[in-house]
């Protein structure tokens, strides 16, 4: 399997039919099920938390995703007598402390939260952003970081940050593995901080790694509902995926998507028709700050692509 997708030069298609039936599967209602509404600014403060948790509730998200320091001071209390999660992020954005400090940041959160909401276990989520350098030096420290992180959230589910835009594709594929046979429960590809955000290449590779009994999270630039569909399209396509255990969206924009997907729905064969230009949508289009190594990589895919004639016009 690995070596097959290795060669296989990426990029999501969407084929028309397909795409129209999928999204003919949802409504806002459902859409807005899997979002975790974010807001992961160093100058939030506490009204914005507040306002961000009253969309969640209107809405009935899945969570919402903070900053832990003002977050957990807050959030637990906005959220009870819901069933919506609190999310807080661990080690946010760079993962570049070490495996005991991001333990301890998480049973701190977790234990603060629990306190403050009164509510019990399993109202609680961590998104972890992993050390990245250390992870290609070192793929067995990736795994020891995760497994402490998870151990130290004492059961609360974790997601596993992997800022997918730095890594090749053998990178993205073997780290998936790691994610896959950690403790963990959902994989990421970025922290919305990243160089880019979520591309449908990066989220089918996720998910074809981890399977279908493991969470994935798409987030980072997701503004729209036709957005979130090619996602949806490259990570939970199957019916049996289409359940927030097992995908979410991070956004910052619920309301956009959310509403969005009305107008989709009401013209749906238009939006599908109209199609996209690839390039917009593929990682390897997105490397003039990346290092060298997945810039080569990009030239090599770039010109084994059928859509390379699009790279000589790039007024997009």
């Amino acid at each position: 399997m690995k070596e097959e997708l290795l060669k296989r030069v990426p990029l999501v298609e969407f084929p028309p039919d397909e795409m129209k039936k999928l999204i003919e599967g949802f409504t806002p209602e459902k859409i807005a099920s899997f979002l975790d509404v974010t807001d992961l600014r160093a100058d939030t403060q506490a009204p914005k938390i507040t306002k961000i948790a009253e969309w969640a509730k209107t809405f009935n998200c899945a969570s919402v995703c903070v900053n832990p320091v003002e977050g957990a001071d807050i959030l637990p209390c906005l959220l009870k007598g819901t069933k919506i999660k609190e999310c807080y992020v661990i080690d946010f954005p760079l993962g570049k402390i070490d495996i005991a400090l991001k333990a301890q940041m998480a049973e701190h959160t977790v234990k603060k939260s629990r306190e403050l909401r009164g509510e019990g276990n399993g109202l609680i989520e961590l998104d972890m952003v992993i050390n990245v350098g250390r992870f290609k030096k070192d793929p067995k420290y990736t795994l020891e970081e995760i497994n402490a992180v998870c151990e130290a959230a004492d059961g609360e589910h974790v997601k596993i940050i992997v800022r997918s835009s730095e890594l090749t594709l053998e990178e993205n594929y073997s780290v998936s593995e790691i994610v896959a046979k950690s403790k963990a429960h959902f994989i990421k590809n970025s922290t919305g901080m990243d160089p880019y955000g979520a591309l449908p290449e990066h989220i089918r590779i996720m998910r074809e790694v981890v399977g279908s009994n493991f969470g994935v999270k798409a987030a980072g630039g997701i503004t729209d509902a036709m957005t979130a569909m090619r996602l949806f399209y490259a990570g939970a396509k199957d019916k049996q995926l289409q359940k927030p255990e097992l995908f979410r969206l991070g956004t910052s924009q619920p309301l956009n998507i959310i509403s969005s997907m009305g107008w989709l729905l009401h013209a749906t064969e238009h939006w599908v028709n109209a199609g996209i230009i690839p390039c917009t949508i593929c990682p390897y289009h997105y490397t003039e700050k990346l290092r060298r190594e997945i810039r080569e990589e990009s030239n090599t895919y770039c010109q084994e692509c059928k859509f390379k004639e699009y790279r000589k016009h790039k007024e997009f």
